[in-house]
């Protein structure tokens, strides 16, 4: 450390080292300080030491006070309160030195923050001035500049402190457990932060701007004269664009963090205005041009980047029920930015959902994007086919597309288009659209040559009106097609519509041309499950038993689609109908109330957490499903998705009491089972070996029939087992599960140093018997892929991304492996923000990786995260590196163990890696220079390396491979 400060004189000290009050002895000396490359402390840190010696003297001072001791020194108030002021003019000259950044002053604990923005508001107020946060600012006009600075660098960091207090890592980085909570949400009210923005905004409309205080604005007492002294002379302006800029981009991202975009578009596109015309003149404005890109990207604010990124605002719009779709497109006519297939895409997609009836759009919205297709296609000179939408009652929609963009258009371009629509004119299948162009306002596209020459080409092919005004006996052809001809139509429309007046039509239809076909053979795809079938066919021949047929057929269709709306839609109007009908039979109501059911619990677990029922009513239906006493049972797949469905949601009491009928039922009660004993024990007993006996077999190499509760074969039991498995949804159910197959491939591989690691694993048994018989691979691959599917649901769960390192690490898939620890690092510690942890398992699995992918220097610095540095292992990795693949040179910083060090030096001396050698002899200097600091601050210079060191390393594995 150079600098001193906390009891001067108590133990002896280098010569080197500054004592704190040299500074107020040589002015020179704390900008000397402050202008080295790395001084030590740094300026954020001597700030904090400076706040400390005032906090702890007036500590001592107060006790003093509290026991009435007499003070011995007439003059030690006086001199303590001259030193405070001079620890805080000192302060004021190195957050000047900073220039005022907030990054910076926000890296400070919070009260001294708190207590830094309170003294500068009363320096520059002529000491007078309320406390922080009730901060008020009468009239403007009487307040001088440099004092308008400290009001604006005081609401500028509210608004900031609003944001970063809800991070997670806030408390950690600014310390705020010596400041009341109670406080700290008194000062960030929405009603301060209110005042804030209503400061800031109306500051952008002053006539007089803030200036920026400098170093040299504050001047230290000195021996002579310890009176208060400001030369705010040597403030420095501010433009006008530069001060609106910044304040914009600050209210801006306010509101983007409250997630009020509409509120934070206006500002951030202000901020982009005034940062095309300023520059950095001051260092005021600190707005990172890509950062503003980015929010205005997101607000979807700005036409500059709109036009670089038209198919991105496409696919923005695609997701917000296409809003402003046709101005995009209208924009690609211009910019061609948009693969065509994209747009064609688009068109089929709506021509499409509007069809089936997903969703409404404004009348017009298809008829545009097509013709605006047309327009791309001319441009393009692609194929049209899209021109049979055309007609005389639209044509002039039609026109509007070339019309929209055509001042826009490049000559070139204009000229295809021309040509196209004097094709079009020619061709004489829109007689309105020459029309409409000689009435369209502002379109010059045809000249008056043109409209000259289509009237002589009209005339010069006319027919002689004698001849139209002709009657001849014309012979009329019968318009009857063939009857097989007609009712191969009439099912290709069957096959096609989902509207029921439409399906009633063609039924209706089709019996009249009675060929002697059913409509149940139309589609193949028309299956239904056996125990419909058998209802229907109970129906008396005719129209209702066709109409039901069909109508549960296509609901089938639709389920299996995965459009679950259209699928119930179609069930409640064949149940509707038959209960207005004569065809009123209580067995295929109830069966079609179940398959209602069966497509609210696959919706349910497909698109698991989202709810769009309620989960509890549905559950008490699956209940009343199971319970069922009718003559009429509920089909097996039903039954099947009810018993998931109530595991999912947590009614273990009811399945393990549930009579086991059906394998199903066995797996599902032994599944609640375990995890009703597993959350009772918290993990600290056996659970019941029931489901681990049931899973066990299907691993079997040699699998026979197995004879429980009924005959079923090993690969029946095996296929209920896996869809169950996959249909799991509750973190507790696949932590059973999860567990239980993750113990059971640690005992069939029975080698400890590839063993898998995740919660639980414990409670399950510790020895298979005949373990030789059972196939750990298949367990391996089971267990990999019910991870993956847990991941989606649950992505931070650091216990099971660990999980999955070490079951590719068990594998041989390193790369994916070590991306897949660094994840779950990641998420442990807030991306590194927080210090990590000593854990040797994952460390030493890491290493094997990074030795494995020729990553040799990374896994040398590995080896100093274990508990006690490996330098065996360290040494051999280094000595065996290869340099052709090993970005030796940029982890060189990383390393802080100066045995490594060493050893690196001597290798690369050996070698005569000179510039190597020179970068570790550097290194290892450093160390050396702040070998003087306490344990504390050694461990935290760690753990900076360690978050350096882990984020490039993620940077290379983990978002490399997400790509």
């Amino acid at each position: 450390m150079d600098v001193e400060l906390l009891r001067p004189g108590t133990a002896p000290i280098s010569p080197e080292t500054v004592l704190w009050f040299e500074f107020l002895l040589d002015p020179d000396l704390l900008l000397k300080h402050l202008q080295k490359p790395c001084p030590d402390p740094s300026p954020v840190e001597l700030i904090t030491k400076f706040y400390d010696v005032i906090s702890e003297t007036t500590k001592m001072r107060h006790e003093v006070d509290l026991v009435e001791i007499p003070s011995t020194e007439p003059n030690s108030e006086k001199s303590s309160h001259a030193k405070h002021v001079a620890l805080k003019i000192l302060s004021m000259k190195i957050a000047a030195f900073l220039k005022w950044n907030l990054e910076s002053i926000q890296t400070l604990p919070f009260k001294t923050q708190i207590s830094l923005l309170q003294d500068l508001l009363f320096f520059t107020n002529d000491k007078n001035t309320s406390e922080i946060p009730s901060v008020e600012v009468q009239d403007i006009h009487l307040i001088k500049p440099h004092s308008l600075f400290a009001f604006v660098l005081f609401h500028r960091w509210l608004l900031k402190t609003s944001m970063h207090k809800v991070s997670s890592n806030w408390p950690l980085r600014c310390g705020v457990n010596d400041v009341s909570p109670v406080d700290i949400n008194f000062m960030c009210s929405p009603e301060n932060i209110k005042k804030s923005v209503l400061f800031l905004t109306d500051a952008m409309n002053w006539e007089i701007l803030p200036t920026i205080l400098t170093f040299e604005c504050f001047v230290l007492p000195t021996e002579a004269n310890d009176f208060l002294q400001f030369q705010w002379d040597n403030c420095l302006s501010i433009s006008k664009d530069e001060f609106c800029a910044q304040i914009n981009f600050d209210l801006g991202t306010l509101f983007f963090y409250k997630e009020e975009y509409e509120q934070a578009k206006p500002y951030f596109s202000h901020c982009l205005e005034c940062l095309t015309v300023t520059s950095k003149v001051n260092e005021f404005l600190d707005v990172d041009r890509q950062m503003l890109e980015t929010y205005i990207n997101a607000c979807c604010g700005s036409p500059e980047i709109s036009k670089r990124n038209l198919l991105e605002q496409l696919n923005l719009s695609i997701v917000n029920q296409y809003k402003g779709v046709t101005t995009i497109l209208q924009h690609d006519n211009v910019y061609k930015e948009i693969p065509l297939i994209h747009r064609l895409t688009l068109e089929l997609d709506i021509q499409g959902a509007l069809s089936s009836g997903a969703f409404t759009v404004a009348r017009d919205l298809l008829f545009k994007i097509k013709a605006l297709n047309v327009v791309r296609s001319v441009l393009d000179k692609k194929p049209i086919y899209q021109c049979s939408f055309v007609s005389n009652k639209n044509v002039d929609m039609f026109l509007w597309a070339f019309q929209v963009s055509w001042k826009s258009f490049s000559q070139i371009d204009k000229q295809l288009l021309k040509a196209y629509l004097l094709e079009l004119i020619l061709k004489g299948d829109f007689p309105d659209l020459l029309t409409c162009i000689e009435s369209a306002k502002d379109f010059d596209i045809l000249e008056k040559l043109d409209i000259q020459y289509i009237h002589n080409y009209q005339y010069k092919y006319s027919i002689p009106e004698r001849l139209s005004k002709t009657s001849l006996n014309m012979i009329e052809f019968s318009k009857k097609r063939k009857p097989r001809m007609e009712l191969r139509q009439l099912e290709q429309e069957l096959i096609d519509t989902y509207n029921f007046k439409e399906i009633k039509e063609l039924l209706v239809k089709i019996a009249v041309i009675n060929l002697g076909t059913s409509v149940w053979n139309i589609n193949p795809q028309w299956e239904l499950p056996i125990p419909l079938q058998s209802v229907l066919k109970s129906l008396p021949r005719g129209f209702h038993q066709d109409y039901a047929y069909i109508m549960l057929a296509k609901s089938k269709e639709q389920l299996l689609n995965k459009n679950w709306s259209l699928s119930i839609e179609l069930l409640q109007i064949l149940e509707e109908e038959l209960r207005i009908s004569n065809c009123n039979i209580p067995k295929l109501m109830k069966l079609i109330s179940w398959e209602i059911l069966l497509v609210q619990i696959t919706q349910l677990i497909d698109e698991w957490p989202k709810h769009t029922v309620d989960k509890y009513a549905l559950a008490n239906a699956c209940e009343a499903c199971l319970q069922t006493n009718d003559i009429v049972l509920p089909r097996t797949e039903i039954v099947e998705q009810c018993a998931v469905y109530l595991l999912n949601l947590g009614r273990w009491d009811f399945l393990i009491n549930y009579e086991k009928r059906r394998p199903t039922f066995e797996i599902t009660s032994s599944i609640a089972s375990s995890c009703q004993e597993m959350a009772k024990q918290k993990g600290n007993k056996k659970v019941s070996k029931t489901l681990w006996d049931i899973v066990l077999p299907i691993f079997a190499t040699n699998q026979l029939k197995r004879n429980n509760s009924g005959h079923h074969d090993i690969s029946s039991l095996k296929n209920n087992l896996i869809s169950i498995f996959f249909k799991l949804k509750d973190s507790w159910c696949l932590a059973v599960v999860i567990s239980l197959l993750a113990k059971l491939f640690n005992i069939l591989k029975d080698e400890s140093s590839l063993d898998l690691q995740v919660d639980c694993t414990n409670l399950w048994p510790a020895v298979v018997s005949n373990a030789n018989s059972y196939n750990p691979a298949t367990v391996c691959e089971l267990l990999s892929e019910i991870v993956i599917q847990a991941l989606k649901h649950y992505p931070t769960n650091v216990s099971w991304l660990r999980l999955m390192g070490d079951i590719n690490f068990a594998s041989g898939h390193y790369r994916t492996s070590l991306s897949y620890y660094l994840k779950s690092l990641m998420i442990f510690n807030d991306y590194f923000n927080i210090p990590v942890r000593n854990e040797d398992h994952i460390f030493r699995r890491m290493v094997k990786c990074c030795t494995n992918l020729g990553c040799y220097t990374q896994a040398a610095v590995l080896c100093q995260f274990l508990e006690e540095t490996d330098y065996l292992l360290a040494f051999r990795i280094l000595a065996d590196q290869k340099t052709s693949s090993d970005a030796v040179d940029a982890y060189y910083h990383c390393f802080w163990d100066t045995s490594i060090l060493e050893y690196l030096i001597h290798t690369h001396n050996k070698k005569g890696e000179f510039q190597r050698r020179k970068c570790a002899v550097q290194v290892i200097g450093s160390l050396e220079l702040n070998s003087n600091n306490n344990d504390e601050i050694q461990k935290e210079a760690s753990n900076l390396r360690k978050g350096t060191f882990l984020r490039a390393l993620s940077k290379q594995f983990v978002f490399v491979n997400s790509e």
